[in-house]
């Protein structure tokens, strides 16, 4: 063989080996840390990346990301990501891992060098700013000298009112979701399909051809009957649609306590609504743990495919590339089974161990959910957490639960330094969770149980003696709380529904201290927001309830119609009304 034929292939082979010896894993491992810093917006570190291709393989380890809200915190570290994947489907271009181990995964520890990248800046969270500053103007300087005359010169603007703002963006919504809705059941939808049916009918009733014609009213059979099946889900979307549109409505009873508390703050006096001093107290917390999640499932979405019904399909400029069916098709990328360990807490921490099952980027192509389940225990401490993904459909639906009990919680501070506040210390705490998510929606509760706790209240700003005695009378003896929230809306704009016993306490104590001057007080300023609210809310309502009735009486038309001509339609198409030949003997 001739040294000019072989010499520049044995080089071309010489530079791909080198290029994947030398330059492959720095430029993967670049790759992965830019990425990583891109969805993080806070500096991520890998400490060594090592892939071999004999067997196909991947082993990564130290890795670290920021929290871009605190520079001196990791967001999440672990110690090694370790697997091989399967030879196969890496001729199809595809990544299947039986076994895959991640091991050392921890969360909030500590960092020595600042996590913050240069020119990125964290947009702050409106539920966390939200919540802080309604913490923040709960108003307790005028408590001891109430004058009604505050409250009835109070002049309420209904642009400033949270309540009449949400009133109007769920009339405009329910406008354009009824739009929507009322399309989906068109009677003129189904009309015009029992038409064509009815024209097919006739043509096959003259047929001459008995096998042709019993096969033609079979067909027209089916159609008549997946027809109905068709409008009884079309009916049942837009039912429940229209329900889930009128629950949102609920959400303004929520803003109207919300701004009742914001005036009373501006008239300088204390809400008396348990929910208004439970936000006062808890929300600042909750909404912080709340936009941390948020971020978390946000950044998750990111990467998760949102629908997968085309991944066999390849449009090409011209003509289409066909796949023809396997006895076994790969998704581009499966992990079957990954197993975690880790630890949880920075002080004194909680070993736990679990495996994630079903990671893929195609899981309609896959055809299973993605699950996951972790436990870990130590003395008293438990933890459980279960999460499904199941992105088979034509959304993304997650089911998840988390139980935490026996936690050591050495200082927690509740409320603003600038209205009042609470320390509680020494307690052990129980946490209780459950999220759900179609689509963008939410829905979920947790709660917090506090045992053994001793609680100091902050009472500074309270100039009142006998209001500031009050306060602190109604904490002591107390050795427990519940702090519970729930949470609704979507992931993008999550609202939260925040309850404690520590509220009703706090509440007892403004209202025997205070006497019942400030509770005319809020009486009046009440008056005054469900006025400036009513027009608006009113509107809701009544377009609401034209809306209802205008579907119902579509549904009904639609209904008639699919079941008139329908099942005239299919009793003509029994057995019996075949035109058969005749015979004479």
């Amino acid at each position: 063989m001739r040294k000019s034929y072989l010499l520049p292939r044995l080089i071309l082979l010489a530079l791909v080996w080198a290029f994947f010896f030398f330059a492959f894993d720095p430029l993967l491992k670049w790759g992965m840390i830019k990425g990583m810093e891109k969805g993080a917006k806070a500096k991520a570190e890998i400490a060594s990346l090592h892939t071999t291709f004999l067997p196909p393989s991947l082993k990564l380890t130290g890795l670290a990301v920021a929290d871009s809200k605190d520079e001196y915190r990791n967001l999440v570290e672990f110690s090694e990501l370790a697997f091989s994947a399967e030879g196969k489907p890496l001729l199809e271009k595809k990544l299947i891992v039986d076994n895959a181990s991640l091991t050392g995964l921890r969360f909030g520890t500590a960092r020595k060098t600042s996590g913050r990248l240069v020119f990125v800046k964290e947009e702050p969270s409106e539920l966390v700013e939200g919540l802080k500053k309604e913490s923040k103007d709960f108003a307790l300087e005028r408590a001891a000298d109430v004058k009604m005359d505050a409250a009835k010169d109070y002049k309420v603007d209904p642009a400033e009112l949270e309540s009449v703002r949400l009133a109007r963006q769920l009339e405009e919504s329910y406008q354009k979701d009824y739009k929507d809705i009322s399309e989906r059941v068109d009677p003129k939808k189904y009309e015009a399909a029992l038409d064509g049916l009815k024209a097919r009918y006739e043509k096959a009733k003259g047929e001459s051809n008995i096998a042709k014609q019993a096969k033609d009213y079979a067909d027209i059979g089916k159609e008549v009957k997946k027809l109905t099946a068709d409008f009884k889900k079309d009916k049942e979307e837009a039912e429940a649609a229209l329900a889930k549109a009128k629950d949102s409505f609920k959400a303004v009873d929520e803003a109207r306590k919300k701004d009742l508390a914001a005036v009373m703050a501006k008239m300088k006096l204390p809400s008396l609504d348990t929910q208004a001093i439970a936000r006062m107290l808890a929300g600042p917390v909750i909404a912080e743990k709340t936009a941390a999640a948020m971020k978390w499932m946000a950044l998750a979405r990111k990467y998760m495919p949102s629908n997968s019904k085309g991944v066999l399909k390849n449009e090409a400029k011209r003509g289409r590339e066909v796949h023809f069916p396997r006895t076994e098709s790969y998704p581009t990328f499966l992990v079957r089974r990954m197993s975690v360990s880790g630890e949880i807490g920075t002080e004194d921490p909680l070993e736990y161990k679990g495996a994630i099952e079903g990671l893929t980027t195609q899981p309609q192509v896959y055809g299973n959910p993605t699950t996951a389940l972790i436990k870990g225990a130590k003395g008293a401490r438990r933890l459980d957490l279960r999460a499904t993904v199941d992105a088979t459909g034509d959304e993304i639906r997650t089911d998840s639960t988390l139980t935490y009990s026996g936690v050591a919680v050495r200082q927690l501070q509740l409320g603003s330094p600038s209205s009042f506040m609470v320390d509680i210390a020494g307690a052990t705490g129980s946490f209780e969770g459950a999220l759900k998510t179609v689509g963008e929606d939410l829905s979920g509760k947790a709660a917090m149980r506090l045992a053994g706790a001793s609680f100091k209240p902050k009472a500074d700003n309270i100039k009142a003696a006998p209001l500031r005695s009050a306060v602190e009378a109604s904490f002591s003896g107390l050795n427990s709380a519940l702090i519970a929230t729930e949470i609704s809306g979507t992931i993008k704009a999550p609202r939260l529904s925040i309850t404690t016993d520590l509220a009703n306490a706090l509440s007892k104590a403004f209202s025997g201290a205070m006497g019942a001057e400030v509770k005319k007080a809020q009486e009046e300023a009440q008056r005054k927001v469900d006025e400036a609210l009513k027009p608006y809310r009113s509107k809701l309502d009544d377009t609401a309830a034209a809306k209802q009735a205008e579907l119902s009486g579509r549904l009904k038309d639609a209904e008639s119609k699919i079941s008139g001509t329908g099942e005239g339609l299919l009793k003509n198409l029994t057995p019996g009304k075949l035109k058969l030949p005749k015979f004479k003997l």
